[in-house]
Parts: C-alpha cells; sequence; structure tokens
C-alpha cells in the first residue's frame, strides 16, 4: 500500500515538473534570466552612459539600473515579469527622449536574454531664423532672430554674429540675447561706416551651435544729410542763401555752410562760407561776386566722416551797372546853338556812379566819345546845358551813367536846332 501510494506520488511530482516546466517553456523564460543590451544615440551611434534602465509594469518600478561608459546594461527578469508584462523603460533626462522594450519570449533554458542595439533619440542642435536688418546706421544696426526649436535640449544661449566675411560664427563679433526659444532682437555695434556685412542668427544648446541664414547689409556712409536753400538778394558781388544740416549722419557736425563756383557742382574747395556746426538752419552770405556772371551753389555739412552736399542751385549775379534814363525834350528849351536836356540815374548797380550826362551828335546812338556833358554824380536827377549847337541841324542825344564796371546810356532823344 506504502508503495502504491510512493509511486503515485512520484508520478504526481512527475506530472506537476512537467507542468511547471511546459508553463516556462510557454513563457520563453526559464526561472530567471539576465537581460542584457547597449544603448546609444540615434544622432550619431555613441554610447549613453549613465542612462537610467527601469524594469516596471507601468505602475511600479522593480528594478533600475544604470548604463555604463559603453552604454551597456544588464538586468534580471523572472517569469513573473513576463507574466505581469513588465517592460523596460529607458527614461529620459535633460538631454534624451524616453522610451521603453517589451519583453519577447526567447528559447526555454536561454539565460541570456541579450536585447542588443537600443536607439534613443538624442538631442540635436536647435533652429534659428535670422531677422531682416534694420534701423542701419554708419557704424550700428538692428536685427535679432527666432528659436523656433530648442533640439531636445535647452537653448542656453542666442544672439547674432557678424563679420565683413560671409558665413560669420561665434567666433567673430556677436551678441548674447538671453536664452530659450522665442523670438530676440539683438543691437550691432562697433561697425565701420560703409561697409559690407554679413549677419546669421545662432542659438546654442548642449549639442552646439546652429544658425540662422545669411543675410548681407551695407552701413550707411555717415554722412550729413543738408539741404540747400534759394539763392535771394542778388546783387552784381553778393546775395545770400544757406541750408539746413537735417541729419548727422551719426557724427557731430563739424562744418556747413555754401560753396560756389562758376564751375558746376561745386565742393569746398572752391568758394565757401562756414557758418556754424551742428543740425539745424543757417543763412549763408556770399560775397567777392563778379557782375553779370553764372554760378552754382551747394550747401555742405561736414562730420568725420567727410562732407555732405545739398541740391545745386544756378545763380546770375547783376551786371554792376547803373540804370539811367533820358529826360523828355523840351522844345521850349531848344534855341539855335543851345538846348536843355537831363535825366534819372535810379540804381548805381552796386558800383558808386561817378560821372553822369548827357552825350550827343549829329548820328544815332551818340556815346562818350562823342559831345557830352558831365553833370554831377551818384544817383538822382540832373539837367545838362548843351551849347555850341549849330542852327538847323538834327541832333541825337542820350543820358549816361559811368561807374566801376562801365557805361550805360539811356534811349535815345531826337532834337532840332532853332
Amino acid at each position: 500500500m506504502k508503495r502504491i501510494l510512493f509511486s503515485l506520488c512520484i508520478l504526481y511530482s512527475l506530472c506537476t515538473l512537467c507542468s511547471c516546466i511546459k508553463s516556462l517553456e510557454d513563457e520563453g523564460i526559464y526561472d530567471s534570466t539576465i537581460c542584457t543590451g547597449t544603448i546609444i544615440n540615434d544622432q550619431n551611434s555613441q554610447p549613453v552612459a549613465g542612462m537610467r534602465v527601469s524594469k516596471t509594469d507601468g505602475k511600479t518600478i522593480a528594478t533600475v539600473v544604470e548604463t555604463a561608459a559603453d552604454g551597456s546594461f544588464s538586468i534580471a527578469v523572472t517569469p513573473e515579469d513576463v507574466h505581469h508584462n513588465y517592460y523596460l523603460l529607458i527614461e529620459a533626462d535633460s538631454l534624451y527622449g524616453s522610451r521603453d522594450v517589451q519583453f519577447t519570449r526567447f528559447p526555454f533554458g536561454n539565460q541570456q536574454f541579450n536585447l542588443g542595439v537600443v536607439q534613443v533619440q538624442g538631442p540635436v542642435p536647435p533652429t534659428v531664423l535670422t531677422a531682416t536688418v534694420q534701423a542701419i546706421a554708419a557704424n550700428s544696426a538692428a536685427s535679432g532672430g527666432t528659436v523656433t526649436e530648442v533640439g531636445g535640449s535647452a537653448v542656453v544661449r542666442r544672439g547674432v554674429c557678424w563679420s565683413t566675411l560671409q558665413l560669420p560664427t561665434t567666433e567673430d563679433p556677436h551678441t548674447t540675447d538671453g536664452r530659450g526659444p522665442g523670438e530676440f532682437t539683438s543691437q550691432l555695434t562697433g561697425l565701420s561706416v560703409n561697409t559690407v556685412y554679413y549677419v546669421r542668427a545662432y542659438a546654442t544648446n548642449s549639442i552646439g551651435t546652429a544658425y540662422g541664414e545669411q543675410i548681407e547689409f551695407r552701413t550707411a556712409d555717415g554722412l550729413a544729410t543738408v539741404i540747400t536753400d534759394s539763392v535771394i538778394s542778388i546783387t552784381a558781388t553778393t546775395a545770400t542763401s544757406g541750408g539746413e544740416a537735417m541729419a548727422d549722419g551719426g557724427f557731430a557736425i563739424t562744418a556747413r555752410g555754401v560753396c560756389w563756383s562758376t564751375a558746376q557742382q561745386p565742393t569746398i574747395m572752391n568758394n565757401h562760407t562756414t557758418d556754424s556746426l551742428g543740425l539745424g538752419t543757417f543763412t549763408s552770405r556770399i560775397t567777392g561776386l563778379e557782375p553779370g556772371t553764372t554760378y552754382y551753389l551747394r550747401a555742405y555739412a561736414t562730420n568725420a566722416s567727410g562732407t555732405a552736399y545739398g541740391a545745386q542751385r544756378t545763380f546770375s549775379t547783376q551786371s554792376g551797372l547803373p540804370i539811367v534814363a533820358t529826360a523828355a525834350v523840351d522844345t521850349n528849351a531848344i534855341t539855335a546853338t543851345t538846348a536843355t536836356l537831363g535825366g534819372t540815374v535810379s540804381t548805381d548797380g552796386g558800383f558808386v556812379c561817378t560821372a553822369r550826362g548827357i552825350c550827343y551828335g549829329t548820328q544815332p546812338n551818340p556815346t562818350l566819345a562823342n559831345q557830352h556833358t558831365t553833370d554831377g554824380s551818384g544817383i538822382g536827377t540832373f539837367t545838362s546845358q548843351l551849347s555850341g549847337l549849330q542852327n538847323g541841324i538834327k541832333y541825337y542825344a542820350r543820358a549816361y551813367a559811368t561807374n566801376a564796371i562801365g557805361t550805360v546810356y539811356g534811349e535815345e532823344i531826337v532834337f532840332e536846332t532853332k
């Protein structure tokens, strides 16, 4: 009876053992297994050390290990882990994204479960756009950019870099304008006048520095902005003009005025005035001109960058000659040998009228080369007495006036002695 019972017990035990073995075989895990693998960065295929690898069912974490310097790890797995749907969680840190790896069945009796290479998504350089260059001056400008993607790692520095050579980097002059994603504004300073520059926005994270598209621009010439006033109060030798210095180009205006010449596009190498400094309007007195001459005039303003000129004006000086009119003849004042005539000098042309009177003769258009009177000087009305005339002769007469520029004549009159 005992032998039968013992035999039954052995049979039962064998049946139970076979059932357990069959169950383990179905699970694909025998007793316990060491699960191994290697974690690499999917961007550069480099091993990731210190990455947390956890065995979890999604609710609780059973075991936590860290990857070694070569990215490898090993973690124990039991049939119960598989039965309860445990899996490996490769946890995110400040650089890498999380992912999970499900256990798979493997042949009965294999105690080394190797997951092989597991790739994790590591950080990449950020993405940044370069803003348009604005507010361009002689030695400064404004730009900036937008960090649109941080690349899975915090952007620790951003700004713009620039150079006179293409594709500038942070090894060149650059700004630092905060951190993180979003828009930023940058001020470019210390630029050279009238120079071509290349600018790019940049953003730096743990992986490295990324750059936006390159933008080319030229700094301003740094010259002032000046306009030329009209020329007024024109005489034979003088005139008045001026202008307005509207902008200094980024450098203080040290001289301003007008310049003029008988040739077009005059510069400060020609005759010029100096009428104070700085911004604003100014008036210029132009002297030493030649009578009856055409001149060209421009306002100018000088700063550290050079001299700028306004629009050119053209004017002509007056002749400088006096203006004289011949008085009408008084027939009652005409005799056989005499006549009383006269005239008026209305202006001296800017030069003192040194002589005036009547010139006359028996031929039209008499001049000082003919007979003439001298009746004082200066401007005003004068009377002339003609004598030594011949009876019954037709005479031609004109008033005249002389100054330093020359002699002018009034209209001609004709009379006949009695």
